[in-house]
């Protein structure tokens, strides 16, 4: 072990070489990155990291070499050898079937006096983020439920008011949320695919004769890979601004 006079001498020495402080998450970007003991090709070989491992930066180096934490293990790398990570900031989150992702920003309606429903079947390939949109003529259509739905369940959303509505549709596994200005965006990491439906879901009530006709629906939805290869509702693929407009 090295004494501790060591250690407070070689700091104060990397401080007046020019560190900029990070604390960022990098990804190795060659196809194998040697992390060393001390910052030159001389030292000691701690252990390698691969394509894409997640790294944390703690120290950038004036002569090139970064000051990482790789689960746990601290050592050197060129800098060079790593690139931003695109993610940083986007938080995971794990939701159970019929959850309302906590960043969206919507008034939830409900008609409790309708027993109505939109039932949807997810497959096994994939996680599903449903939207529902309200169709307004004169204003800007409203999303009035957002349901997390995971793969191989089913959810029912009970309760719709009258109305004519779509949907919108994130597929995908990995869900995580970000705030850009003031605003919460929610992504799939993995097989991201978004759609709007090109059907008319129409809750409207209506009178037959005595009877009084409550119109309910159920939808199945799946993917493989990124295509939509199992569904029974009509939609376009849009962009992920889309789906978070």
């Amino acid at each position: 072990m090295k004494p501790i006079f060591y250690n407070l001498i070689l700091f104060c020495f990397l401080s007046f070489s020019g560190i900029a402080q990070s604390k960022e998450q990098y990804l190795v970007n060659a196809p194998k990155v040697n992390l060393r003991l001390e910052p030159n090709k001389d030292s000691e070989l701690i252990g390698s990291l691969q394509p894409n491992d997640v790294v944390t930066v703690i120290e950038k180096l004036n002569n090139g070499w970064w000051y990482i934490d790789f689960d746990g293990t601290e050592g050197y790398v060129l800098g060079k050898l790593l690139k931003k990570d695109p993610n940083v900031g986007w938080d995971r989150k794990k939701y159970t079937s019929g959850e309302t992702p906590d960043c969206e920003n919507i008034i939830p309606e409900y008609d409790r006096s309708i027993p109505n429903y939109l039932k949807v079947n997810v497959g096994s390939n994939t996680d599903v983020v449903v939207k529902l949109m309200k169709k307004n003529i004169s204003s800007e259509d409203i999303c009035i439920r957002i349901v997390f739905i995971r793969s191989g369940q089913s959810f029912k959303i009970e309760n719709v008011p009258e109305g004519d509505y779509y949907l919108k549709l994130a597929y995908g596994k990995d869900w995580r949320q970000k705030i850009v200005d003031n605003q919460c965006f929610g992504k799939f990491m993995i097989n991201a695919h978004y759609e709007i439906g090109k059907q008319k879901l129409n809750f409207n009530k209506s009178q037959n004769g005595d009877y009084e006709r409550i119109p309910s629906f159920e939808l199945s939805l799946d993917v493989v890979t990124t295509k939509i290869k199992k569904s029974n509702y009509n939609s376009n693929q849009i962009s992920e601004a889309i789906f978070n407009k």
